[in-house]
């Protein structure tokens, strides 16, 4: 999904510190490349080669003293990192 016209939500080039913690546990202190309403991607080879559909927990990882927990899926994938959508409808 390349083309901007068919995403949902505006991406921002937003650098963030976060922890993404996947479901066995593994937790990875990366950077977002972008940033917008629906997710974020973060250049990340290893999380790359989790499948589609693999739940995380993304938090701000930025000095924020108890930040909130985020559940996410990884939407898509390139050969750098992961597209992550946010499930902000389910409870942590």
């Amino acid at each position: 999904m390349s083309d901007p016209s068919k995403r949902a939500s505006l991406r921002l080039p937003i650098k963030m510190k976060v922890r993404i913690t996947t479901d066995n546990l593994c937790s990875r202190h990366l950077v977002t490349r972008n940033f917008s309403d629906g997710g974020i991607f973060v250049d990340d080879e290893e999380l790359a080669q989790l499948p589609l559909g693999s739940l995380v927990k993304v938090q701000v990882d930025e000095g924020i003293e108890d930040a909130p927990v985020v559940k996410a899926r990884i939407a898509w994938t390139n050969k750098k990192g992961v597209g992550l959508e946010y499930l902000l409808d389910e409870q942590s």
